[in-house]
């Protein structure tokens, strides 16, 4: 390798471990993956200390709908729910780490359809 490869890669490996004590998802309510009543809110828990700075979120085969962000900073945000039909749907998120630096993922989760009642 030459000197200027050994540099470049140097510089990746401090990159990269510099990376890691940015805010990222540890837990949600409902959580990644899972199937069941349409939630009132979501709840996503950060590392550290964050702010909501996007939310959209998509039933399959809909268009995305902007969130109302919470006003709130920690690392346990609540998002409330408009009515949610059954459906697939994916929450994106974007946030600001206290340590200020921009991360973002998604969610995705399941509502199952309504019981049916007896006759």
């Amino acid at each position: 390798m030459t000197k200027g490869s050994w540099l470049a890669a140097g510089a990746l490996c401090l990159a990269s471990i510099a990376a890691w004590p940015h805010a990222h998802l540890t837990g949600s309510e409902p959580p990644e993956g899972s199937t069941g009543k349409p939630p009132v809110q979501i709840v996503l828990s950060f590392s550290e200390s964050a702010r909501l700075t996007m939310l959209t979120l998509q039933r399959d085969g809909a268009q995305p709908q902007q969130l109302a962000l919470p006003g709130a900073v920690g690392a346990r945000l609540a998002i409330a729910m408009p009515p949610l039909p059954a459906g697939r749907y994916t929450l994106e998120w974007r946030a600001l780490g206290s340590d200020g630096h921009v991360t973002s993922g998604a969610l995705h989760f399941a509502v199952a359809p309504a019981p049916q009642g007896r006759l």
